[in-house]
């Protein structure tokens, strides 16, 4: 019998293609602290917007998150991702059942 190559894991977190999240994931209020702007990227006015592409849990936990566009400064980048792990989140769910999602956010570095 040939292998399809999918792990046992790999199946259970398949959501079919057509079936969309009815309520999408997303951070509950007043948990998400304001990224500390990096002194190094402060001195040097360093400004940009980074979009975070991050994957949610069915119980709400950060698995994983990653910088999808840059603002082309490491610091803010790496701020930007340490700011969004201090963040809990209200899964996505589907039928009212919750699972899986990844989702995108942004920061703007902006000096005013």
């Amino acid at each position: 019998m040939a292998s399809s190559g999918a792990s046992a894991q790999e199946i259970s977190d398949y959501t079919p293609r057509f079936a969309r999240p009815q309520r999408g994931a997303e951070p509950i209020a007043g948990t998400c602290n304001k990224p500390e702007w990096p002194v190094a990227s402060l001195r040097n006015e360093e400004t940009g917007i980074v979009t975070l592409r991050f994957t949610i849990a069915p119980n709400g936990q950060l698995i994983k998150n990653e910088v999808s566009r840059s603002t082309g400064f490491p610091l803010l980048d790496k701020a930007s991702l340490v700011g969004l792990a201090s963040c809990r989140f209200r899964p996505a769910s589907i039928n009212g059942k919750p699972v899986q999602s990844v989702a995108y956010m942004q920061y703007v570095w902006r000096l005013d």
